[in-house]
């Protein structure tokens, strides 16, 4: 290859892998066959509409670009529109009335001839319009097409008065048959988090977790883009990629991208382990903002021998359930080895390398409690009992990709790593 197709090679990665905007195409989407499916049922279905949640970072603005994308083609008329914090329910629907165009030819009575004449349904609505007048609006067009409005990222939505007239607006389109499907899309632990008063809703309401991607559709996603490149990538550094990302397709594109690019400049189409360890690096380093600032204040040692560093990748290595959860306990192991690393690296120190949970509680109750430290983890359980997660499940990956950068990750605590259970949450 010349060093302009290599160039162009190089620049269309940066289009394949999008690890900071949301997809917008069916060739380059994986996986979430199931949740096309049931909002699939739901659009069809009268009276139906669905609510999609989900932790940040899962995918779901991807899968609102898709949604749209195939009921299109179903001859349908389909609207998307970005929610706002500052959004009334009055001028988020004028935003998505707006979207849609209607078209009348018009005779000139002088000369005989016709034109176009557009109008849209946004240019009668009021700027305090209310739930009666948004669903009079929507029977008039469902009249003439079926319609679908999905609204991402509804959760920024500000105030439970817009939330609550959503729910009344939801349950008068099903009441009275109106042939538009509403589909709210924002980040949630379940449906409340989405929208209050929804208990009067609930028959009416499809409810759609978007959990964290399992392994085979992460796998989908860098052989899609490899097929989209005409690249390839050896196996273990699939793996790699793959088990760092957390279930998280964010971080699939983005060390995906960062791996195959430092494939392409040393000019090969293969990329290797390497290559991802190289990428994982380059990540890291271009990390800026909240999520740099949130690990900086959760590891900051106030004197030589702190261990909030290791232990809070511990904390990112250690088993969980299926919530997402892991237990003191389960720290134990993943910071043994982690200190046995930390010692060989500095053979004439004296590093303590075996903890008891004694060693590191006090570490976790500052990470769950400390405002100095974020807090970074969630705290729940009763004393003896007590469970942790990450509060901000983007940034257990990123703590994964600062040890890989450190050195804290080679050997026994890669193979730990790849044999860490995925959480479902």
């Amino acid at each position: 290859m010349t060093d302009e197709q290599w160039q162009s090679l190089l620049f269309n990665c940066q289009g394949v892998f999008r690890p900071a905007s949301p997809l917008d195409s069916r060739d380059l989407f994986s996986g979430r066959t199931e949740q096309i499916v049931r909002t699939g049922q739901a659009v069809h279905t009268i009276g139906q509409h669905a609510i999609i949640f989900g932790q940040r970072g899962v995918g779901k603005s991807s899968l609102a670009n898709i949604l749209k994308i195939l009921l299109s083609g179903e001859k349908k008329i389909v609207v998307k529109v970005n929610c706002h914090k500052d959004d009334s329910f009055s001028k988020i629907w004028k935003n998505a009335l707006d979207e849609i165009h209607f078209v009348e030819q018009k005779t000139v009575s002088v000369i005989g001839a016709t034109r176009d004449i557009y109008s849209s349904p946004g240019d009668s609505l009021r700027d305090d319009a209310g739930v009666s007048e948004v669903k009079k609006a929507l029977s008039v067009i469902g009249r003439q097409s079926d319609t679908v409005f999905i609204f991402d990222e509804f959760d920024r939505l500000h105030g439970l008065k817009v939330q609550q007239m959503f729910a009344d607006l939801i349950k008068d389109l099903s009441d009275h048959a109106v042939n538009s499907t509403l589909i709210l899309v924002g980040v949630a632990n379940d449906v409340s988090g989405i929208i209050q008063e929804h208990a009067s809703i609930d028959r009416c309401v499809v409810q759609i977790p978007m959990p964290r991607m399992n392994n085979e559709e992460l796998k989908e996603i860098i052989q899609k883009a490899m097929q989209e490149l005409g690249t390839t990538i050896e196996a273990e550094a699939l793996e790699l990629i793959v088990a760092i990302s957390q279930g998280l397709p964010h971080y699939t594109h983005l060390i995906g991208r960062e791996s195959v690019s430092n494939a392409i400049k040393a000019k090969r189409l293969n990329s290797k382990i390497d290559d991802v360890k190289a990428g994982v690096n380059t990540a890291v380093q271009n990390t800026k903002g909240t999520l740099l600032d949130t690990y900086q204040a959760a590891t900051r040692g106030q004197r030589k021998g702190t261990l909030f560093q290791h232990v809070l990748l511990a904390c990112a290595l250690a088993e969980v359930d299926d919530q997402g959860f892991f237990i003191s306990a389960a720290v134990r192991n993943p910071l043994t080895r982690i200190m046995k690393t930390v010692s060989s690296r500095n053979p004439t120190d004296s590093i303590k390398i075996d903890y008891d949970i004694s060693g590191f509680s006090q570490h976790l109750d500052k990470f769950s409690s400390d405002p100095t430290r974020g807090p970074v983890l969630e705290k729940a359980g009763t004393a003896r009992k007590f469970r942790f997660r990450f509060l901000n499940p983007l940034l257990q990956p990123y703590v994964i990709m600062r040890g890989v950068s450190d050195g804290f990750l080679d050997g026994e605590l890669l193979e730990l790593l790849r044999s860490k259970k995925q959480p479902e949450y």
